[in-house]
């Protein structure tokens, strides 16, 4: 059999497979990625769209591997003679496949690039932001725009642009929404940023994704997507319930350095 009817051959078998391959991904293989905002919806895309785009490349690697082992093993028990000539190039054969590799590499980084910008920058002009604070061994969260009142409870209004302000009290923790596509680090003595743009009304869970000390895994709090009236109705209800404390509370600020009670000051001459 000649090299053409080979290739010819292999071509048909992947096609037919990378058919069947991209039927399944369609129709039984769920997409990883979150879905509920509009950086996740992006995300959920680039990912659709790696594994539509991986699935072909994947399965002409096994058919080819395949093929090869069926049509070109030696069925004989003789042993092979030494090879007297070197083996032969097929020149088209790579400079097409080098060709089809790059193209594809050189688009998914354009898109991924394209997407990140996408996904990362600020929802709109005027969003509502949220301080979130976290400490061992849970957040809490002040509404700057509302008077500044503190929660455990994370309530947002949907179709809304939503700036996170994140910062830690003690060690370094992870704010994390994974339906939202919302995570970034909680450190000590600065403010890091995230955005969210939630579109579907509803509840998720906020949890920490830092190892943070031995409850680490119990710091976990519900998240409420509700909409305008029902955020506003919302906000008069902590208003009132914080309203006692409210002037006990310390000022708005990036970050914050808890008094450590209890503690000795450390020494103020350097160690000999």
């Amino acid at each position: 059999m000649s090299n053409t009817a080979h290739a010819v051959r292999i071509f048909i078998y992947w096609l037919i497979a990378s058919v069947i391959a991209e039927i399944l991904l369609i129709a039984a293989i769920p997409t990883p990625g979150p879905t509920l905002s509009e950086a996740g919806g992006g995300e959920h895309t680039t990912m659709r769209l790696f594994f539509f785009t991986g699935a072909p490349i994947f399965v002409f690697i096994c058919v080819y591997m395949v093929y090869a082992v069926i049509m070109f093993r030696d069925t004989t028990e003789a042993e092979l003679a030494p090879r007297t000539e070197p083996a032969k190039t097929n020149v088209p054969a790579l400079l097409i496949w080098c060709a089809i590799t790059f193209s594809t590499v050189v688009f998914l980084a354009a898109w991924g690039t394209f997407t990140l910008n996408e996904v990362t920058e600020a929802a709109g002009p005027h969003p509502l932001v949220v301080q979130v604070i976290a400490q061992q061994w849970h957040f809490t969260y002040r509404y700057p725009s509302y008077g500044g009142f503190e929660t455990y409870d994370l309530a947002v209004p949907v179709n809304t642009p939503v700036t996170f302000s994140i910062t830690s009290l003690d060690v370094v923790h992870d704010f994390w929404i994974y339906n939202e596509d919302v995570k970034q680090d909680a450190v000590p003595g600065t403010t890091t940023t995230v955005f969210m743009d939630a579109k579907t009304v509803g509840s998720e869970w906020v949890v920490c994704d830092e190892l943070c000390g031995i409850w680490h895994g119990h710091m976990r709090g519900p998240m409420f997507v509700l909409s305008a009236k029902d955020f506003q109705t919302w906000v008069k209800q902590q208003q009132a319930s914080h309203a006692a404390v409210q002037k006990y509370m310390p000022p708005q600020s990036d970050t914050y350095f808890p008094d450590p009670q209890g503690y000795p000051s450390p020494p103020q001459n350097s160690p000999q």
